[in-house]
């Protein structure tokens, strides 16, 4: 039996011989070379249950790098360094550090430097019209403080001058008769009881006399000699012209607006003025003009405003009482906002103002300036065309 046991140790010694020279060359398929060469130790016949089944051509995944599909180039910050992409819906937006705009250059532009005309205005460092004592002499500006008034809402109206019937005569034979003699043309300034023609009855063959029945101006005549002339024919027409109607056609719109007593004022087409008082409006609408008519009269209002002339009527349709009110030339126009010229130490900085009812003198102010504010009351056009000519921002250091 011992030999037995000897034999077998040392047919094994033989064996582990012949592996370990085999091992050397690495021509071996022992278990420990194939485990040294595959990295995993599986028993002799088990090596395909370690394999991966083989992919099929739809599941086989290109590798980044590999010929037909080149890497991506990763995405990276200001300093060089990755940036990992988000997972979720808002990948690649950073919620926690605001964007700051760049310039041309890459440099941050912050909100002082934008090119925004309204930002960062201030108003204290407002460059004004700066003026010498002599170009201010001669502009003509005259500063005020601003204060309240009554401002009135003129409304203009067309009007027709018409003969004063009060004061006009229409004469006619006293019967039917047979013009002799006429002694008066038209035109001729006449008084009462001045005749102005002989007349024979028709009937009694009597003559008598036709006289002015008031002093006046002839301004129709309709006989002649040897004429017969009926009852009811008017032979002259003498009117005193020292007063005349003025007949207003007023819109219906206006009707509640107007009243008795009010002052009217009559602008002829030469610009001369006559003033008269509404004595009569009349209740009914003209069917031709779809108007109403008030009435004013008017004495002594010159050559103007002689019967059949048409003038312009201005009435003072509404008044207020403003807070502050301006004279109209205070009232400039720049850039289509309206505005008035205030001092400040760094000059005439016109103000933008919001503007109410006006009248041919003032007009109301209802924003933009405070009352006891000081403002160029005259001389504004100046300042404007100092401002145009020279080019200035009239919005520069206003905030909108």
């Amino acid at each position: 039996m011992k030999k037995i046991v000897i034999l077998f140790c040392l047919l094994l010694a033989g064996v582990l011989i012949v592996e370990a020279q085999s091992c050397v060359s690495g021509d071996c398929d022992c278990v420990s070379c194939a485990v040294k060469k595959s990295g995993k130790f599986t028993l002799p016949g088990l090596e395909e249950l370690n394999e991966p089944p083989a992919a099929t051509p739809l599941e086989r995944q290109h590798e980044p790098g590999d010929a037909c599909c080149p890497a991506e180039p990763v995405p990276h910050d200001h300093d060089g360094k990755p940036v990992q992409e988000a997972d979720d819906d808002h990948a690649g937006h950073d919620h926690g550090t605001a964007s700051v705009p760049h310039d041309h250059d890459g440099d941050g532009v912050s909100d002082h430097d934008s090119g925004d005309d309204h930002a960062g205005h201030d108003h204290g460092e407002i460059e004004g019209i700066r003026l010498s004592q002599d170009m201010f002499d001669k502009s003509g500006i005259q500063i005020q403080e601003a204060g309240g008034g009554t401002v009135a809402m003129m409304s203009g109206f067309p009007a027709e001058i018409k003969l004063n019937r009060d004061t006009t005569a229409a004469i006619s034979p006293r019967y039917a008769s047979i013009v002799r003699e006429v002694y008066a043309e038209i035109g001729d300034q006449v008084g009462k009881g001045d005749q102005l023609a002989s007349l024979e009855n028709r009937e009694t063959m009597a003559v008598y006399a036709v006289v002015a029945p008031r002093d006046g101006i002839i301004i129709s005549k309709n006989l002649a000699p040897g004429e017969t002339a009926d009852d009811d024919r008017i032979l002259f027409e003498v009117a005193d012209l020292a007063s005349v109607w003025a007949d207003i056609s007023v819109f219906p719109q206006y009707q509640h607006l107007l009243r008795k007593g009010m002052p009217v004022q009559f602008i002829a087409h030469d610009g001369h003025e006559a003033q008269g008082i509404i004595r009569y409006i009349s209740p009914l609408v003209s069917h031709e003009t779809r108007t109403f008519t008030a009435r004013c009269v008017l004495r002594g209002a010159g050559e103007d405003f002689t019967p059949g002339a048409f003038v312009r009527a201005r009435i003072n349709v509404k008044s207020v009482d403003a807070k502050v009110v301006v004279p109209r030339e205070a009232i400039q126009t720049l850039e289509g906002e309206t505005v008035v010229f205030v001092p400040s130490p760094n000059g005439f900085i016109p103000e933008v103002v919001s503007t109410g009812l006006a009248d041919d003198l003032n007009i109301e102010v209802i924003s933009g300036l405070q009352p006891s504010a000081k403002y160029v009351a005259s001389g504004a056009f100046a300042l404007k065309a100092q401002m145009v000519t020279s080019g200035m921002n009239p919005h520069a250091g206003h905030g909108h």
